[in-house]
């Protein structure tokens, strides 16, 4: 089995220019909780997770969220708080090292990648349905 066989084709990127408001409106409206970024060409640049709305902008100095009012506080951009450059993989990665990569960095979501272009995400869920299903015995 491999991320071609696991990964979701279905998926929601973010520009690294949209404002964090606009990755809190399209993260909340299609009920995921990251999403790969791409560049202007559609290259991957970087991944963005609501833990980085949450945490990741205080570490640059600028708390993103207001947890008081519930709101996006400020106009940064997606480049101003994503994990840059994200960790992807190929199509043809098999599942034994999609699940180590995801240990080891203790990640949820894995972009997959061809010729610079994302082309879906596995996801722990992926793999834990994979598993479950059975799809996984050869």
């Amino acid at each position: 089995m491999h991320a071609r066989d696991l990964m979701s084709r279905d998926i929601v990127t973010v520009r690294e220019d949209h404002s964090v408001e606009d990755l809190v409106e399209v993260l909340v409206g299609e009920h995921i909780h990251g999403a790969p970024v791409v560049d202007a060409e559609g290259r991957l640049v970087g991944i963005v997770t609501q833990q980085d709305i949450f945490f990741g902008s205080m570490t640059k100095g600028a708390e993103a969220f207001d947890t008081r009012e519930g709101r996006v506080r400020n106009r940064l951009k997606v480049r101003d708080i994503m994990t840059a450059p994200a960790v992807s993989v190929a199509e043809d990665t098999d599942l034994d090292s999609l699940c180590d990569l995801m240990h080891k960095l203790r990640i949820h979501r894995l972009p997959v990648v061809s010729n610079g272009a994302v082309t879906g995400v596995v996801s722990s869920l992926d793999v834990c349905g994979a598993i479950a299903r059975g799809d996984t015995i050869e």
